[in-house]
């Protein structure tokens, strides 16, 4: 049995799937890859797909190749998630 939660666990599916589709997106591009930060917590706060859509197009708006593709296999991952809860302090 692992150590890791299983909601932990998805979390870093999930950064996997984007740090490699990411870098994939721009490794052709002559420029170098550019600081991208895709926070699947503020997605998770948006009310709809269409909205989480339009933010991460929005966020790769530099990309030049198709992105129709990667946003709708992250939004699958992501349906249906949680926010990971932030510990309180004390």
């Amino acid at each position: 049995k692992s150590l890791i939660p299983p909601k932990i666990l998805h979390y870093l599916d999930i950064y996997h799937f984007l740090v490699l589709h990411v870098v994939y997106a721009y490794v052709s591009q002559e420029e170098a890859i550019p600081e991208l930060e895709i926070d699947v917590d503020e997605l998770l706060d948006m009310e709809n797909d269409v909205d989480r859509a339009a933010r991460v197009k929005e966020l790769l708006v530099d990309c030049y190749k198709p992105t129709e593709e990667f946003v709708a296999e992250l939004l699958d991952k992501i349906r249906g998630m949680q926010k990971l809860s932030t510990p309180q302090k004390k």
